[in-house]
Formats: structure tokens, C-alpha cells, sequence
């Protein structure tokens, strides 16, 4: 295990700045996927600075089957493609950023969803606001799961709130309206109660003290009276995602070093494990919560573990 440890802390791909400014986006993609999630952040730089030629080359890409767990480094491009284009602040990368929300929730790509979440105000913080009419319609598409539904809700109120009062409040009553559908999913309409607690209005105050009353106080209520009380209390927002820093984090060398010591030391088999046990855990390389995303976070907050924790152990 040392041996595998050092190898992980050693090994990192690295480019100068020279080589990468003369690859075309068909050569930096080839680099993303090979790397898997490897990839050092001036690669992300350099696809994000060709602006209109990267996001076709990336349309392109993510047109064509949608990767999964045996196919490692095309599976992580759809991250990388998700952090180039959030560096692009363009119209086009926004419009390709809401795309490829909505495949992920097609086939049903909840780790890649989980690995995002809470990160999407900041993919989507340079768009113009010409994106955010598509990703309210994404949060109006009920064929979709309501889990990046509810996500799509985070920018589009983190938008709101750089536009000043006036949108803001615009917002909220559009996501108020969500949440008081009773034709709605139930879990979309509570996500919407605690993106309105974030931003306490008393206009809402009955309509988040409902919900709260209908869940009752179970281990799998997003959230219950007392944090109604607390979050009027506060008298001020306080949006979940302030929590969640740079997503570009992840392509730090201390970020790689950590994640391949994590592989590592979940593909070392344990004493008491069986052959066959060894056997099943060893083509597992990527992050997966014991805990299942739709679980109620183990903290005791009464949220679904994927809206609490699960960034937490994902950092």
C-alpha cells in the first residue's frame, strides 16, 4: 500500500503552457480523458480560453453515448466538460451547460450529479442572462428527475440576487409557485422550501411552515418548524452554496494527490474481506457515498444526505 501511495502522490500529469497553447480542442479533450480525473487545472484553462471552437468541440463529444463506470476517462470528461464550460462566458457555454444537466438526469448519472451539486451557481455565475429563461424551463420539465431539477433552482436564484431586490423577489415568487403545487414531485417542492428558507421572505412564512407540518419531524424531512423559525430569525439570506467555495478546486495538485490516495486505499483489500469480495470491490476507482444519496443525512439536519454532507465527503 506505501508503494501505491507514492506512486499516487508522484505520478500527476503535467504540461507547460507552451505545448497546451498549441493543441485545438479535438487534442485537449483527447488529454481530459486520458487523464480521468488527473487532469491539471491549466488544461481546463487552456480548453476554456478557446472559447467558441471548445464548446463545439465539447457538443460534439457529449452528442454522442454517455459514458459509464467502464469507460473511466470518457465518464470524467462529462466533469471536465461541465468545469470548461463554466469558465466560458459566453451564451452558448451556459445554453451546453443546462444541456448537459439535462442528460445527466436522462441517464440517470447520479454520481456525476452528486460530484456537481452545490456547484452549479458558480458553473453558471459569468452567463448572461439570456441562459437563465433555459434553465427555468429545465426546472419545469417533468420527465426529469427532480434532483437536478431542484439543482437547476440554485443558479437561477444565485443569478437573481446579483441583479438586485427586484429579481430576486421575482425569483422567489417562481420558486414559491413550485413549491405550492400540489401536482408537483414532493421532494422538488421541498428542495424549493429550503432554497426559500435561504432567502426568508414573509410572504412565503405560511407556505414553508406548511410543508414543514406535512413531513413531520421523521429523520427524512428536508427540514421541520424549528429551522423555519431559525432561518426567520437569522433576518438575513443565507444560500446554501455560499458553503461551497471554487469548483475548480478539484484540479489542484493537493486535490489529485488526495483523491488517488483515496483509490487506493479503497481498492486495498481488507484482512477479513472474502476472494470474492476482493474480487467485486477491486474495478471500483470512483467516489461513491455508503450512503445513499435520497438517504436523510446522518448529521441529524433532517435533509436528504445529498443535500447536506454529501459535498462534504466529496471534498
Amino acid at each position: 500500500m506505501t508503494e501505491t501511495l507514492a506512486i499516487s502522490e508522484t505520478a500527476l500529469p503535467a504540461y507547460s503552457e507552451e505545448h497546451l497553447a498549441r493543441l485545438d480542442p479535438a487534442a485537449l479533450i483527447d488529454l481530459m480523458i486520458a487523464d480521468e480525473d488527473r487532469v491539471p487545472r491549466n488544461v481546463i484553462d487552456a480548453a476554456a480560453r478557446l472559447g467558441d471552437p471548445m464548446v463545439a468541440a465539447l457538443q460534439d463529444r457529449l452528442a454522442g453515448p454517455w459514458e459509464l463506470s467502464d469507460e473511466l476517462g470518457g465518464w470524467w470528461l462529462e466533469l471536465h466538460a461541465a468545469m470548461t464550460l463554466g469558465l466560458i462566458a459566453q451564451e452558448n457555454a451556459g445554453l451546453l451547460l443546462v444541456e448537459l444537466m439535462r442528460r445527466m438526469s436522462i441517464e440517470e448519472d447520479d454520481d456525476l450529479q452528486d460530484w456537481l451539486a452545490g456547484e452549479w451557481p458558480a458553473l453558471f455565475a459569468n452567463k448572461p442572462q439570456s441562459v437563465m429563461p433555459r434553465l427555468m424551463a429545465l426546472c419545469a420539465e417533468r420527465n426529469l428527475d427532480w434532483y437536478i431539477r431542484a439543482n437547476a433552482v440554485e443558479p437561477v436564484l444565485a443569478n437573481a440576487a446579483r441583479q438586485g431586490n427586484k429579481a430576486l423577489d421575482d425569483a422567489l415568487a417562481w420558486v414559491a409557485t413550485i413549491a405550492a403545487d400540489e401536482q408537483e414531485d414532493r421532494n422538488l417542492r421541498l428542495c424549493c422550501g429550503n432554497s426559500l428558507l435561504d432567502f426568508p421572505r414573509e410572504a412565503h412564512r405560511p407556505l414553508v411552515e406548511d410543508l414543514a407540518r406535512r413531513q413531520g419531524r421523521g429523520m427524512s424531512a428536508h427540514f421541520v418548524l424549528d429551522d423555519v423559525s431559525r432561518a426567520y430569525a437569522k433576518g438575513h439570506d443565507d444560500p446554501a452554496w455560499r458553503g461551497h467555495g471554487d469548483p475548480w478546486k478539484f484540479y489542484s495538485p493537493k486535490a489529485i494527490t488526495e483523491r488517488q490516495k483515496r483509490w487506493a486505499e479503497e481498492r486495498e483489500p481488507s484482512h477479513d474481506s472474502t476472494d470474492d469480495e476482493v474480487a467485486y470491490a477491486s474495478p471500483y476507482v470512483r467516489d461513491a457515498p455508503k450512503i445513499g444519496r435520497n438517504d436523510p443525512c446522518p448529521c441529524g439536519s433532517g435533509k436528504k444526505y445529498k443535500k447536506c454532507c454529501l459535498s462534504i465527503a466529496q471534498a
